[in-house]
């Protein structure tokens, strides 16, 4: 069972188990962390970033599992860190804020057909997904290093559209990946907690297709 907010657009879950949630935290973060290790050797700018293709996960995540989903973007991002030894305290509770609302938030918020199977749920995508994301997760970053003294000024939009490309890329790819394949399957699998389908921008026909 569920109940809808009063937009009836986000699906707020009272019937799945803790124990379920925990799984779906703990499963999605440990891939993306450990999908974010294993490139972690491809640094674009050491001692700040690297090459990053498991950011293709963050967005299907967040928009897949709701809230939880998002989850996985701070715990998975503060995970690689820690396998690569870079981890820090000092960081750690703001990077995880922009990761959470910048970088999986936004796209749980901004895409209303999740399927992208209509023009206007791959234009959402498009914005908010890869344009809003990137830019707010690369540059609110970088921000962030330059005031705590991490990185010099010199270095802000270096550092800022660095990661920006970083993350919108891989959301780029992300978009044929949720179309195709994520969506229909786990739909149909029935682990879909995003957005409410019956009241998101999902054609009603395709819906009602993958629900078999």
């Amino acid at each position: 069972m569920s109940a809808k907010n009063s937009a009836g657009s986000v699906r707020v879950y009272k019937g799945q188990s803790s124990t379920a949630r925990l799984m779906v935290v703990i499963l999605t973060s440990a891939i993306y962390g450990v999908g974010l290790w294993v490139t972690s050797f491809l640094p674009t700018i050491p001692g700040i970033t690297w090459i990053r293709p498991a950011n293709v996960l963050s967005e299907l995540f967040a928009v897949c599992f709701g809230y939880w989903g998002c989850l996985a973007a701070p715990i998975g991002d503060a995970m690689s860190n820690i396998l690569k030894g870079s981890f820090t305290l000092t960081s750690i509770w703001w990077v995880s804020a922009i990761e959470f609302v910048c970088t999986a938030a936004i796209v749980f918020w901004g895409v209303s057909d999740p399927s992208l199977k209509s023009l206007r749920g791959k234009i959402e995508w498009i914005l908010f997904a890869v344009i809003a994301q990137g830019l707010l997760t690369g540059f609110g970053i970088a921000l962030g290093l330059c005031l705590q003294g991490s990185a010099p000024w010199e270095m802000f939009k270096t550092i800022g559209w660095t990661i920006t490309l970083n993350e919108a890329i891989p959301a780029l790819v992300a978009l044929p990946i949720q179309r195709y394949l994520v969506f229909p399957a786990i739909v149909r699998m029935g682990w879909w907690w995003g957005r409410d389908l019956e009241k998101s921008r999902v054609p009603k026909d395709y819906l009602a297709e993958v629900q078999g």
